[in-house]
């Protein structure tokens, strides 16, 4: 069976940010699944280059990879990049604990995307 594109693109950003951890075989019918159900930035609103982001980083919380509770859906939009600034802090290898709060802020005026970027930046957290 090949490798569909979003497993690819999953291997690239696991990679990018240094996670070695082996995802469940079951994680592309569950990113898939909840991509389905969740056609748009949590953020924004776009419908383009959605990724499946774990607010819990998978690879400090695996036990939470397929808990749909701790994924949400945000985007890298090239106009508005919310997937690694809002859930990242602008770096691949971090996260953002504070995701679902700056998203939230975000979602009801987006005109704060750039200001709640600097923050997630401010917030973001290595291992």
């Amino acid at each position: 069976m090949t490798e569909n594109k979003n497993d690819s693109l999953t291997k690239v950003r696991d990679n990018i940010a240094g996670i070695t951890k082996k995802r469940s075989s079951h994680w592309p019918k569950v990113e898939k699944k909840f991509r389905k159900n969740n056609p748009i930035c949590a953020s924004c609103g776009s419908r383009t280059r959605l990724n499946v982001h774990h607010k819990m980083p998978f690879h400090l919380h695996p036990e939470l990879e397929l808990e749909e509770s701790n994924l949400i859906t945000l985007c890298m939009d090239p106009s508005k990049k919310c997937h690694i600034k809002l859930g990242h802090g602008d770096d691949w290898k971090a996260y953002n604990p504070n995701v679902v709060k700056d998203v939230e802020t975000v979602h009801n005026n987006i005109e704060l995307l750039n200001e709640t970027a600097v923050l997630s930046k401010q917030e973001r957290l290595y291992e």
